[in-house]
This record gives structure tokens, C-alpha cells and sequence, in this order.
């Protein structure tokens, strides 16, 4: 496995602390009003910590970091919208759900076909995905619909990532990201009236790790993976997330997996391990043999 794909399921393991913060967050900060304060203080943050290289800015650094801006803020905005009516356990299923988009937007932007083991490793993650969501169902209320936008607007990400990330330095291309982000959460902070959360009932610390970990770090380490794997097989590893997600709610809120949850997400993982091994595996079982 890739220093970039490890780097992917490390982003996953830390998305999968955010969702049921989030969802107790939500009950004392607005959704626009949470991404706005989510993003500006990350982009405070990679403009303080990144200052001395934020010069020297070219014309395509700014439209990659602004079209993937634009990707990230309406992913963000969508999955906290959903998640005020959506359990944490059910938003992480659906927003992996990406997987699925992956492929049809690579083809369409890329013209790229998935290889043998990605196709097997996508259908053995969607497969785990369903099943591991199997006992809670799957209805299309308001809230999932806005979680399942979320998915696809996360899946057109990836791919425009995979492109930009190439071309454009992963820093100045992340912190035009979180300020596209800040400014679509406080562009709906004013439209709806401004900000109604009182400082003093805003969880600073969940905040404070939403912003600068969950967002500053990730966008940052994520800019860099995409460019550095193919765009199906980064899904698939985010097919991991729910997994990570339900790590978290066992450990910290004494949450128990089912029997249907422990097997779709034995498939995820079989999908991922299929993703990466094929290649080198079909490698050592085709090779010809030498001859003395």
C-alpha cells in the first residue's frame, strides 16, 4: 500500500470521529453557521501556518482551488443539512456511498475505465456498505436525499482532485478550498438572518478540532493523496469510513455492532485489500518463468 492510500485511510479514520460530534453540535449551532466557523478557522489556520508559501500564486493554481472549493463547500453544507435530521451511524453509510459515483464521474471527466481489481473492489464495498447499513434500512427522507447530494458532490471532488492535484501544489490550491468554504457558510449566515448561535453555547472545542484537524489537515493531506492514486481506488478506501465511524461510537458512546455490521464490513475491507493487491498479485501469477 502507497504512502498516499495509507494517507487516505488515515483521513477516513478522522472523518469517522466527526460524524456523531457533529450531529451534538448541531444541536446548539446552526448547519451554515457550523461550516462557517468550521472552514474560517481552518483557513486562519493553513494561512497562518503556510504564509511564507502562499506567494507567488499562478492563474491555474486559483481556478483548480476554486472549482475544487466549490465541490468541498457544497459536500460539507449538504451533509450537515442532512445530519440534523439523519443519525451520525446512517450520514457516514451514505456519504461512502460516493464509491458508486466514482467510477461513472471518472469515465465522463477522465475517459478512464477502473482495471479488473478496482471494478471487484468497488462491488465488494458497495455490497459491504449495504449490508453493513442493512438493519437500519434505507428510506429516502429529506435528510438522507441532502446526505446522498453530499455523496455526490464529495465523489466529483475526488476526481477533480485527482486532476488538479497534478498540476497545482497541493497548499495554495487547499487554502483557496477553506476560504471557498468559509465563504459559502457565511454567505448562508447572512442570507438567513446572520449568526444565532451565542458564543458561549458554541462547543469551542469540537470546533477547534472540526476546524483545524477534521478540516485544515485533511484537506491539506487529501489535495496531496488524490493526485497520487487513481480516482476509483481512493473511493473505495473511502468506503472504510462508516467502519472507522462505528469504531468510534463502539468505543466512546458504548454503541455494539451487529453480526450484519461486522460482515458488510469484513466486504469493505475485502475490497480494499482486492483495490490494492490485484495488480502485483496477477504481476506474480502471470509472470513467465526465466529460463537457465
Amino acid at each position: 500500500m502507497s504512502r498516499a492510500d495509507l494517507a487516505l485511510l488515515l483521513i477516513c479514520a478522522i472523518w469517522g470521529t466527526t460524524f456523531a460530534l457533529l450531529r451534538d453540535a448541531l444541536h446548539t449551532v446552526p448547519a451554515a453557521e457550523l461550516v462557517a466557523l468550521r472552514f474560517t478557522i481552518a483557513a486562519v489556520v493553513l494561512a497562518a501556518f503556510y504564509f511564507r508559501r502562499l506567494r507567488g500564486w499562478r492563474p491555474e493554481w486559483i481556478r483548480d482551488g476554486l472549482g475544487i472549493g466549490v465541490w468541498v463547500a457544497v459536500g460539507y453544507i449538504t451533509q450537515v443539512i442532512g445530519l440534523r435530521t439523519v443519525t451520525a451511524s446512517r450520514s457516514a453509510f451514505i456519504t461512502s456511498m460516493s464509491i458508486a459515483f466514482v467510477p461513472f464521474i471518472a469515465y465522463l471527466v477522465l475517459r478512464t475505465r477502473p482495471v479488473m481489481g478496482e471494478s471487484l473492489g468497488v462491488l465488494l464495498a458497495v455490497a459491504g456498505l449495504v449490508l453493513f447499513s442493512a438493519d437500519a434500512g434505507f428510506s429516502l427522507n429529506p435528510g438522507e436525499l441532502w446526505t446522498l447530494a453530499c455523496a455526490a458532490a464529495f465523489a466529483v471532488q475526488i476526481v477533480v482532485t485527482h486532476v488538479a492535484g497534478k498540476r497545482s501544489p497541493a497548499v495554495p490550491i487547499s487554502v483557496l478550498q477553506v476560504v471557498v468554504g468559509a465563504a459559502a457558510g457565511w454567505t448562508l449566515v447572512f442570507a438567513g438572518g446572520g449568526a444565532l448561535a451565542p458564543a458561549r453555547a458554541i462547543p469551542w472545542g469540537v470546533l477547534l478540532y472540526l476546524g483545524i484537524v477534521a478540516t485544515a489537515l485533511i484537506i491539506v493531506v487529501q489535495t496531496w493523496a488524490l493526485a497520487r492514486t487513481s480516482s476509483v481506488k481512493a473511493g473505495v478506501l473511502y468506503a472504510t469510513e462508516p467502519i472507522f465511524a462505528a469504531i468510534f461510537a463502539v468505543s466512546f458512546f458504548g454503541e455494539r455492532m451487529t453480526p450484519r455490521e461486522l460482515t458488510g464490513a469484513a466486504l469493505i475491507l475485502a475490497g480494499v485489500f482486492v483495490s490494492e493487491l490485484w495488480r502485483p498479485l496477477r504481476a506474480r501469477f502471470t509472470a513467465r518463468p526465466t529460463t537457465a
